[in-house]
């Protein structure tokens, strides 16, 4: 077939429109760039000394806020704009249209028929590849190309027919969603490639004449694609960046990178997180000028009265930069606003926490050849801007304290410009994604109520013939109130951690004091010790699981408890006394206070390691003290189980088991959090307002 001739017939039969008419321009004043029009799926191109940005043009429609399947989505046409210096664009309308295609479907297909698109060119012409929706024996989403002489069209179809569709496809995840967004590199050597797809990513080679496909389709094998891919190289490395799977239902992008474009890719991970408002988001990479550019879309702009939405997308655009191994930075959105951390050491502008719940982070280590920063057992690369500082960002993180540290070629140290707690065992570096306003209101420091104090006090134990210390909260009102006397709560930590832990990543202080300031709970002494498993079990040689912090048992009982009684004025009987714990603290709450029903009548487990209790019949366990349970319930004032919804510790089970034998229990779970302080506030503050009632 002679294309040549086709495409002068076919352009000299277009009609001639004359777009300089509409063409306008308009000075880029921050993301979004286009404020007029809601865009989508950004693809740049190069071309004479401009930058030329082909998008689709989102619609609103009566209906489009209750569609779905796809529906949400109304591009009825693609849009161009371009530009000389990244800040004067010109924008020249619609230069292409689905129904450009004889075999689309536009008529009865109605809304959502169109898809991304990318231009490109090769010997002075201009190369439109589209999705659209087919008719016949083209149903089903398909790829079409269509060809110019100018980058702002008019574009025309030189081969009747799409490029792609779902007969040449059928071994792809989506059925008749296969065939999407297209994207072509032409290679170093003049061959180009085609590659698209939606689940699968499929790629082709194409022929010279640019609307062939050149043997066979080939699927591309990369982690967590979605859709969107995008093809460029760079000093010889090819890299394919895509839109994928993102934590919850957003879409994020994702990048791999190799040597040959027919792999093996090596998956980098993120190159920018999920977009604001839009569950979809879409890349587009381009030099300009020496500069590196990362096109995308987000949902941020309102037209009309109509919000951001799925089907109404914003495009954007921030700077790419390359670390000296190729791989590319992170890309922190610039309408993603982040701030220090409220866990920061005074000035530090780093760590961050981002608006949409990354953490970054910087450190300066000029001598060091590789950095790493370990959050939560997930290590992210940092990268090094060539003069020793570097940098990492995170993927989302959940609300809530999370320990860190940093590893400086192998070396685990804590990150100088972060306060550090104790935690795994030793202190850590600590970052926390806060919760809203009136989520976190409960542990948080309220200006406009009394607040009690926590003192550090030293006692001798004749068990262990040495000093210990605790941390004691006394009431706000316990220094006012001379000759008052108090119950006592004492609560404990978990494993590898210590007496700290409920006072600094807690919040202890500020739970009681809201709810004694509220009325929900009467005020307390509360007293936090280390409960001898303040490292990991198998880290002393011989140590059975069961001797584990069991040494505490006979310190509370001979000399913590007599130490408070004696110390500060309690009220120094069991009604008056509860015992709660954290994890391993839990299963030390249950053990001393169900083997010292005498001393204690309240207890609180929160996540507590209480799975054993999960197994067999509790009527048995602790000597039998659930035997009875009419005793039981009669004599023993509160029993509290808590849990988060995302651990799997047994708690439920337990509770469970205890009802099953007629214990009458509290329980509570924390929705959407784990094994974590989050879960372990929300539980003290549950269990506060049930105790010493």
């Amino acid at each position: 077939m002679n294309f040549r001739s086709i495409f002068a017939l076919t352009l000299g039969a277009a009609c001639s429109v004359s777009v300089a008419a509409q063409e306008k321009t308009f000075k880029f004043e921050g993301n979004p760039l286009v404020r007029d029009n809601f865009t989508a799926d950004p693809a740049p191109m190069v071309s004479g000394g401009r930058l030329y940005l082909y998008v689709g043009h989102d619609e609103y429609y009566e209906g489009q806020d209750k569609a779905s399947g796809g529906k949400e989505f109304n591009i009825t046409e693609w849009l161009c704009y371009s530009t000389e210096d990244m800040q004067t664009w010109t924008d020249h309308g619609a230069v292409h249209s689905p129904a450009d295609y004889k075999w689309g479907d536009t008529k009865t297909a109605g809304v959502g028929t169109a898809w991304a698109a990318q231009v490109v060119e090769r010997n002075g012409k201009f190369y439109y590849y589209t999705t659209s929706q087919g008719l016949g024996d083209f149903s089903g989403y398909a790829i079409g190309v269509a060809v110019s002489d100018s980058p702002t069209g008019p574009f025309v179809d030189p081969i009747g027919k799409p490029l792609v569709n779902d007969k040449m496809t059928d071994n792809g995840t989506r059925g008749w969603w296969n065939d999407i967004d297209p994207t072509v590199l032409i290679d170093d050597d003049g061959q180009a490639y085609l590659c698209w797809g939606n689940g699968t990513c499929f790629m082709a080679k194409l022929k010279d004449n640019m609307v062939e496909l050149d043997g066979d389709i080939w699927v591309v094998d990369v982690p967590r694609y979605t859709e969107g891919p995008w093809l460029h190289k760079r000093n010889g490395i090819y890299y394919l960046t895509y839109a994928s799977q993102g934590l919850g239902f957003g879409e994020a992008i994702d990048y791999c990178m190799a040597k040959d474009i027919r792999g093996p890719w090596k998956h980098c991970g993120q190159l920018t997180g999920s977009a604001e408002n839009s569950f979809t988001i879409h890349p587009g990479i381009i030099e300009f000028k020496g500069q590196w550019y990362l096109f995308y879309h987000n949902a941020t702009v309102t037209l009309d009265g109509h919000k951001g939405a799925i089907g109404r997308r914003s495009v954007c655009f921030d700077k790419l930069t390359y670390n000296p191994d190729g791989t590319m930075q992170y890309v922190a959105q610039s309408n993603v606003q982040a701030t220090p951390a409220s866990t920061n050491i005074p000035t530090s502008q780093y760590p961050m926490i981002t608006s949409d719940s990354r953490g970054m982070f910087q450190v300066k280590a000029p001598n060091a050849k590789d950095v790493i920063v370990d959050i939560c057992n997930k290590k992210y690369t940092m990268t090094n801007n060539g003069e020793g500082i570097w940098t990492a960002t995170t993927d989302p993180l959940v609300v809530g304290p999370h320990y860190y540290f940093i590893e400086v070629d192998g070396a685990r140290v804590s990150d100088p410009s972060s306060h550090t707690v104790y935690g795994c065992g030793l202190y850590a570096s600590e970052i926390e994604v806060p919760e809203t306003a009136e989520e976190a209101a409960y542990y948080t420091y309220n200006k406009d109520v009394a607040h009690g104090q926590v003192r550090l006090c030293q006692y001798w134990s004749s068990i262990e013939n040495r000093p210990r210390h605790c941390y004691v909260y006394t009431p706000a009102e316990y220094d006012l109130n001379p000759k008052k006397r108090y119950p006592v709560m004492y609560l404990q930590h978990g494993m590898a951690e210590n007496e700290t832990g409920w006072h600094t990543q807690g919040k202890m202080a500020n739970i009681l004091d809201n709810n004694i300031a509220s009325g929900k709970a009467v005020p307390m002494i509360v007293v936090m010790d280390n409960g001898n498993c303040d490292y990991g079990f198998g880290s002393k040689p011989g140590e059975k699981f069961d001797e584990f912090g069991a040494s505490f048992f006979k310190v509370i009982v001979g000399d913590l408890i007599p130490y408070i009684d004696k110390t500060f004025r309690t009220k120094a009987n069991r009604e008056n006394r509860a015992m709660a714990g954290l994890s391993w603290g839990g299963w030390q709450s249950f053990n001393i206070a169900m083997t010292n029903t005498d001393k204690f009548a309240h207890l609180g487990s929160f996540s507590g390691a209480i799975f054993s209790l999960a197994q067999g019949d509790v009527k048995t366990a602790f000597n039998g003290v659930w035997s009875n349970a009419d005793k039981f319930n009669k004599d023993f004032k509160t029993v509290f189980i808590g849990t988060g919804t995302e651990e799997n510790l047994g708690s439920k089970k337990v509770n469970e088991n205890l009802n099953n034998a007629g214990i009458k229990t509290h329980y509570y779970e924390s929705q959407g959090t784990a094994h974590e302080w989050l879960t372990w506030r929300r539980c003290l503050n549950q269990f506060v307002p049930l105790i010493f009632k």
